[in-house]
């Protein structure tokens, strides 16, 4: 066994030791000369057929941009973890906006070098303005690197003004999905099977991002006890990310070995790294590494974790510049856009039965329904017993989402405008209305216990809801606009057939109608406490001035003389669809159908909840009154004694006083 502290050690934390920081710098040296070098070779090879290769000089920019971006937001992020679940030094605050200063100007270098190179065009070429734009809006992977900065130039603002908790926990957060942004923007977009590439490689980016920016907020915390926490996040981290991993080799691969071609070295040393990341978690638990005793080993221990992780991002950036096997397999439209064929009309067999599944939405289906079964463990075990009506909602909510994902419904829905609004209004209605009534953050606070740590899941979550910026997000007037007013943004601009072209795009726009969903319903009938408490008169008032933008949304659709997404419909060409307009008729009556059924589970939940505090506060405020606690009703009976009072005697002077002449 080996020899673990129960409570590790809080001493004063040690910093790395300038050896441990020359080992990190090492391994980056070395991840800069293998990009170096792959970026020679690939300007050596001949182009793809039909493809236009960028230049020597772009090629090589875009990889050492790649590469110090990721190590950038390694350094940034990372720190900020430390910030967070480790120890509060500002310090840690300090390197984290400084690297995301490096990490900011590398970010806006790739939205130059990024769609150079994906496009073949120098670099020149996309520096004016208004081609740097347009190029922008034609390169999802660019888009991306702008998501990368502005979350990096929010993070140097929030170190050098505000540094609250909430704040940075946020910063994270939104690094972590800039960094999920770039990876499923890359070449896990191209060819057959694509759709489940993409969902995989955002489970892999999920772990891997908070695997190996925790290795480097153990190192910098300088703590046994944060090599600790660390270490036991490993085995898990590890296997999601290599599973995820399996999946994109699959597709990409397109049945060739991975020593048969270039792209073998990136997906390969990928691999290699993460069977060294789990045999350093194997000498760490077996040898005396975890010992609190010796911090100096412990920290040692975790620097080669960081070490790994650096020469996987090296490892990363090549992935992601290497020319797939997949990029030489022929592909129609369908494929082109979706990742495989819809080559029959649907029936009703076809649409509720099992259909091509949606693999992200099933793992957060399952996700979910397994983190809320945990904390109700956890809940019991503080002596909270979870109202089982709570659990059966969360449940329900979560397993209706599953099915979408499995059924002939997705799939349809990803050709079809009919039936793309029906799992719309599913998604945008009926989970969340059912999510909402589960109460999912009243649970993590049950779980978390009255007064969690600060650097404990509960205690960010507290943090989180006392910043402003958040409350402000999910304050009545913001998430009514949102949840309104996307719904003519997206469907009534050109942002519906560019969302649609692209899988990532697809399933990002319906998450977003979930949350804005979710966060609408979650004021009106949740039961999760917020920053703003609203009278229940005020939430049927919200309720009822949603129903006639539904009401105009579903007719716009119906009375449309334009087709919605034409670009993309007319583009696929379905054989067994010859009549788009047809089609959009039955969206726009489907749309009007479907959003009056949550509508009336919220209205009689909110009557329900309404009528259930009303009652509560009459049995308080009778209780307190035959207590002796509460003298509100003789105060009011006493003021109208003196009201009668006064007007008797009022009405005795004036009995009394002489008449007018």
């Amino acid at each position: 066994m080996p020899h673990t502290a129960a409570h590790p050690s809080r001493r004063t934390p040690a910093l790395p030791s300038p050896a441990m920081l020359g080992s990190v710098a090492g391994a980056a040296v070395v991840a800069y000369v293998f990009v170096w070098w792959l970026g020679l070779v690939l300007g050596d090879r001949p182009p793809l057929p039909a493809r236009i290769q960028a230049d020597h000089v772009t090629g090589m920019a875009s990889l050492l941009a790649d590469l110090t971006g990721r190590l950038a937001a390694l350094v940034s992020l990372g720190s900020v973890l430390a910030r967070l679940v480790h120890r509060r030094d500002e310090r840690l605050v300090r390197v984290a906006g400084r690297a995301a200063q490096v990490w900011f100007a590398a970010a806006l270098l790739n939205t130059v070098t990024n769609p150079a190179y994906v496009n073949g065009v120098p670099m020149g070429t996309v520096l004016t303005p208004a081609s740097w734009w347009t190029f922008l809006g034609a390169t999802p992977s660019a888009l991306a690197w702008l998501s990368n900065a502005f979350v990096a130039l929010g993070i140097v603002l929030v170190s050098y003004t505000r540094r609250d908790t909430g704040a940075l926990a946020l910063g994270f957060a939104a690094g972590v999905l800039s960094q999920l942004f770039v990876a499923v923007t890359g070449n896990v977009t191209v060819g057959l099977n694509h759709d489940w590439a993409t969902d995989a490689t955002v489970v892999l980016t999920l772990a891997f991002v908070p695997l190996a920016t925790g290795a480097f907020a153990a190192l910098v915390a300088g703590t046994p006890e944060a090599v600790a926490r660390h270490h036991r996040s490993v085995p898990a981290l590890v296997a999601l990310t290599g599973a995820g991993l399996l999946v994109v080799a699959w597709q990409q691969l397109a049945g060739q070995r991975l020593t048969d071609h270039l792209y073998g070295l990136g997906i390969g040393g990928l691999f290699v790294v993460l069977g060294a990341l789990l045999v350093s978690w194997l000498v760490r638990q077996l040898t005396g590494e975890l010992d609190a005793t010796r911090p100096a080993r412990a920290l040692w221990s975790v620097t080669r974790d960081v070490v790994l992780v650096v020469l996987a991002l090296g490892f990363a950036a090549a992935e992601n510049h290497i020319p797939t096997p997949r990029f030489l397999e022929p592909q129609n439209i369908q494929i082109n856009y979706l990742g495989y064929e819809v080559a029959v009309a649907p029936t009703l067999e076809r649409l509720l039965g099992l259909g091509r599944p949606n693999l992200l939405w099933v793992v957060l289906g399952l996700a979910a329904v397994g983190w809320y079964l945990w904390g109700m463990r956890r809940a019991r075990l503080r002596g909270v017993r979870w109202p089982l009506g709570r659990l059966v909602a969360w449940c329900a909510a979560w397993l209706l989402f599953a099915y979408l994902a499995l059924s002939g419904l997705w799939e349809y829905s990803t050709v079809m405008y009919s039936w793309h609004m029906v799992v719309h209004m599913t998604v945008n209605m009926l989970v969340p209305v059912l999510a909402v009534l589960g109460a999912p953050l009243s649970l993590a606070h049950a779980a978390a216990g009255p007064d969690p740590a600060p650097t404990s899941p509960g205690g960010l979550l507290v943090a989180i809801e006392q910043n402003r910026a958040w409350q402000l997000a999910t304050s009545p007037p913001v998430a009514w606009l949102a949840y309104v007013g996307s719904l003519f943004l997206v469907y009534f601009t050109p942002l519906f057939p560019w969302l649609m072209r692209y899988h990532w795009a697809h399933q990002l726009m319906l998450l977003f109608f979930a949350t804005t969903g979710y966060l609408f319903f979650n004021l009106i009938i949740g039961h999760d406490k917020t920053a703003w408490e609203v009278p229940h008169l005020i939430k049927l008032a919200l309720v009822i001035s949603i129903m006639p933008f539904h009401a105009m949304f579903a007719v716009g659709i119906l009375s449309s003389g334009a087709l919605i997404g034409a670009d993309f419909y007319q583009t696929l060409a379905m054989p067994w669809l010859p009549d788009l307009m047809a089609d959009q008729s039955t969206a726009g009556q489907a749309t009007w159908i479907l959003g009056e059924v949550p509508l009336f589970i919220v209205l009689v939940s909110l009557a329900a909840q309404w009528f259930r505090s009303d009652t509560a506060d009459a049995e308080r405020i009778d209780t307190a009154a035959d207590a002796g606690e509460d003298d509100s009703f003789d105060a009011y009976n006493d003021m109208l004694a003196e009201l009668a009072r006064r007007d008797a005697g009022e009405r005795r002077a004036a009995a009394l006083r002489p008449p007018e002449r």
